[in-house]
C-alpha cells in the first residue's frame, strides 16, 4: 500500500506541476497577447497621429502659401470699359471739312474758273441778258465760274431778276456769288433800275446801319448774295463822307446792316479809285492817315467779306509801278501784311485799259494771283485769261496748292450757311 501511495502522490505531484506550467503557459500566451493588443494599438494610434498631424501641416502650408501669394499681388479693382464719348465738331471744323471735301472733288478746269467773276454777257456771248436760259446753263457747264455781276441794265422788274437768279444759281455746278452793286442812290444798280428799296438817306451811323439792313433785305429777296458795296471815296460826293473816321464808321454799320439780312458785301477801291486825284503821289502816310482808316476799321471788326484792289498805280509803294490789282506790294504786302486783312481778295476790274494796255491778255489773271488776289473781276478778254491761268496751273508756274488757297476763302463764304443745315440733321 505505501509502495502505491508514493506513486499516487507522485502523479498527483506530477499533475499539479503540469496543470501549473499550463496555468503558467496561458499566463503568458495572454500576456503576449495583451502586449501585443497594446502594441499593435499604440502603433496604430502614432500611425494615426502622424498621418493627422501630416494633413494639418500640410494644410497650414498651403494656407500658408496661398495667402503669401495673395498678398504678393497687386489687387486690381477691374471697371468697366468705358464706352468712348464721341467729340462733335466746332461749326469750324465741319466748315473746313465741307470746304475740303469740295475742293478735293473739283477738277483742275473748275478749280480755275471758280477764282473769275463775269459777266452774265461774257459767257453767254448775248448783248443784254435778261434771263438764264439754255445759253447760260452751257456757259456754265463749260466754265464753272465763281460769280457773276449783274448791272442795271440785266433788272427789268423784281419778278424778273429773282427768277434770272435763281435759275442761274441752280445752273450752277457749285455755289456761285451772284453781285451787284447797290448802296441805295441813284448811282446804284436796282435803284437806278427798278427803284424798289428806297433807303434813306445816310447821314450818321444808325442811319448807314438802316440802310444796309434794308438793302440787304431786299437783295436777299432777290437772290443777290454779295453787295460790291460800301465806295470807299473821301470826298464829298461820296455817300458816306468825306471825313476818314466818320466815313469809316458809317461804312462799317452799313457793312453790319447787309450782313444781318444775309448779304456779303466787298469794299472797294483798295487803297483808292484809279480816279483818284493825286493817286500817284501818295505815299503809306498819307494812306495811313486818310484811305486805310475805312478799310483797317472794317477789318479790325471783321465785317468785310472781300475787299475789290483797285487799279491805282501808286509808285511810293508798288515799286514794280503795276497796278494795284497785279501788285503783290499792295496786295500781300499792304493788304494783307500791314492791314492784316484775312478774307477774300478781288482784283479788278481787268478790263480797264491800265490794264489791257500793259499786260498780255493770257498773263493778266496770272499776274494777279501771283500778287496775291484769290478773285479775278472782269477780266477784259475771259476765256482768254481764263485759258492763260489754267496753262500757268497745269505747267507748274502756279501751284495747285496756290489755288486751293483761294478757293477755301472763297468757299468758306459760300458754304458758311449751310453749317447749321447739317449740324442740325
Amino acid at each position: 500500500m505505501g509502495k502505491f501511495e508514493d506513486q499516487d502522490m507522485d502523479e498527483k505531484r506530477l499533475l499539479r506541476h503540469q496543470r501549473r506550467k499550463r496555468s503558467q503557459l496561458i499566463a503568458f500566451i495572454t500576456v503576449a497577447v495583451v502586449l501585443l493588443l497594446l502594441i499593435a494599438g499604440v502603433a496604430f494610434c502614432v500611425h494615426y497621429i502622424k498621418g493627422a498631424f501630416a494633413q494639418r501641416k500640410a494644410r497650414e502650408v498651403a494656407e500658408a502659401a496661398a495667402a503669401a501669394e495673395e498678398s504678393s499681388q497687386e489687387i486690381v479693382i477691374e471697371t468697366p470699359e468705358e464706352t468712348p464719348e464721341v467729340q462733335e465738331m466746332s461749326d469750324e471744323e465741319v466748315l473746313r471739312e465741307i470746304v475740303d471735301s469740295c475742293i478735293a472733288e473739283m477738277p483742275i478746269e473748275d478749280k480755275v474758273a471758280g477764282l473769275f467773276i463775269v459777266t452774265p454777257e461774257q459767257i453767254t456771248g448775248v448783248e443784254t441778258a435778261v434771263k438764264a436760259g439754255s445759253g447760260t446753263q452751257d456757259a456754265l457747264a463749260k466754265y464753272a465760274v465763281g460769280g457773276i455781276n449783274y448791272v442795271g441794265k440785266n433788272i427789268k422788274s423784281e419778278d424778273q431778276i429773282t427768277e434770272m437768279l435763281s435759275t442761274t444759281a441752280s445752273m450752277s455746278k457749285y455755289p456761285i456769288f451772284t453781285m451787284v452793286a447797290e448802296e441805295g442812290n441813284i448811282q446804284s444798280s436796282i435803284t437806278s433800275s427798278i427803284d424798289t428799296i428806297g433807303a434813306e438817306e445816310i447821314t450818321d451811323v444808325a442811319s448807314a446801319e438802316q440802310a444796309g439792313s434794308k438793302i440787304g433785305a431786299a437783295m436777299y429777296k432777290y437772290g443777290f448774295n454779295l453787295n460790291l458795296a460800301p465806295y470807299v471815296d473821301l470826298t464829298e460826293d461820296n455817300h458816306f463822307g468825306a471825313d476818314p473816321q466818320e466815313a469809316a464808321n458809317r461804312m462799317t454799320s452799313f457793312a453790319i446792316g447787309l450782313k444781318s439780312q444775309g448779304v456779303n458785301c466787298c469794299a472797294y477801291y483798295f487803297p483808292v479809285a484809279a480816279s483818284y486825284e493825286g493817286a500817284a503821289d501818295l505815299t503809306r502816310e498819307d494812306l495811313e492817315a486818310g484811305a486805310y482808316i475805312p478799310f483797317r476799321n472794317a477789318i479790325e471788326g471783321d465785317d468785310l467779306t472781300a475787299v475789290l484792289v483797285g487799279n491805282a498805280v501808286i509808285p511810293a509803294i508798288a515799286t514794280d509801278s503795276a497796278p494795284a490789282s497785279l501788285s503783290q506790294d499792295m496786295i500781300t504786302g499792304e493788304l494783307r501784311g500791314n492791314l492784316g486783312y484775312k478774307g477774300i481778295v478781288i482784283a479788278g476790274p481787268l478790263n480797264e485799259s491800265v490794264v489791257t494796255d500793259n499786260y498780255n491778255p493770257e498773263r493778266i489773271a496770272v499776274e494777279a494771283i501771283n500778287a496775291g488776289a484769290d478773285m479775278l473781276y472782269l477780266c477784259g478778254d475771259f476765256e482768254a485769261a481764263y485759258n492763260g491761268l489754267l496753262e500757268a496751273v497745269k505747267s507748274g508756274e502756279i501751284s495747285e496748292g496756290r489755288i486751293d488757297e483761294s478757293l477755301r476763302r472763297i468757299y468758306s463764304i459760300k458754304y458758311a450757311d449751310r453749317v447749321n443745315e447739317i449740324t442740325n440733321q
